[in-house]
């Protein structure tokens, strides 16, 4: 069965379904150190304030895309398809208010194929996710993949040079894996040989330890930076004060402690 929020989330995920507005996600900051106070101190400056403010889209919600399912050459994954695209229903809203999305226009359908077999689990292109057949029928719990190939969908980043490889799949990752997977899923970095630039689950933790100690706007800005076509690299630096390089050094170092 996929993970589901939590009870307690599940208000949340209904007023999202139905395009009401949410004012603060609290629960869903997987990433928020239990040892930071919920409210600020009176005395903080504008800029600790910002470390404090919710860095999800405002405004009204971007509702989910119709989702059809093609299992003509895997009907017997039906079941799982379906419970995928319950999944999809549920957080293509609430990924939407983590990226910046406010000029982001949906899909109005949204296609889940599903292959005999293809060369990676799953992948996304245009309005569609294609699956693995094989790889679902030997890994059935694999709901993950579903919630990293919908942030797929939503980035849609032109393609430009400046635009890392390494930092989308990063993003994705790290939606999956802070933001919907649970906590005891989350991948383990070896920092003997791991560099920022692996992509994928390593991009992913770091991207989860620089807005946890610095910034939690940083994920939603590097995704401005690439819809608008611009580098996002110098985002690490405007938003921390630390250039990306310093920046691994350090999470390197808390690992290794």
């Amino acid at each position: 069965m996929p993970f589901k929020p939590d009870a307690f989330l599940r208000p949340l995920v209904a007023a999202l379904a139905l395009g009401c507005a949410a004012a603060t996600l609290p629960a869903l900051a997987a990433d928020s150190p239990a040892a930071e106070p919920t409210q600020p101190a009176p005395n903080m400056t504008a800029d600790a304030l910002a470390r404090y403010r919710n860095p999800l889209t405002p405004g009204k919600p971007i509702a989910a895309p119709r989702v059809q399912l093609d299992t003509s050459e895997a009907p017997d994954l039906k079941p799982w398809a379906e419970q995928a695209r319950q999944l999809v229903e549920e957080w293509h809203p609430i990924l939407c208010r983590f990226l910046a999305t406010e000029e982001y226009k949906p899909p109005r359908v949204l296609t889940l194929k599903f292959k005999p077999r293809i060369d990676n689990p799953a992948f996304a292109s245009g309005n569609a996710i294609t699956f693995s057949a094989t790889w679902i029928r030997q890994h059935p719990d694999d709901f993950g993949m579903v919630i990293h190939e919908l942030v797929h969908i939503i980035q849609q980043y032109p393609g430009v040079p400046t635009t890392p490889g390494w930092l989308v799949e990063g993003i994705a990752d790290y939606m999956r894996f802070w933001k919907y997977e649970p906590e005891y899923a989350r991948p383990v970095v070896n920092p003997q040989t791991a560099r920022y630039t692996d992509a994928y689950r390593t991009t992913g933790a770091f991207l989860a330890w620089v807005s946890n100690q610095y910034n939690k706007a940083l994920v939603p800005a590097l995704d401005r930076a690439m819809r608008h076509k611009e580098d996002p690299i110098p985002v690490f630096k405007r938003l921390t004060g630390q250039d990306v390089d310093a920046l691994w050094a350090e999470f390197i170092a808390s690992l290794k402690k």
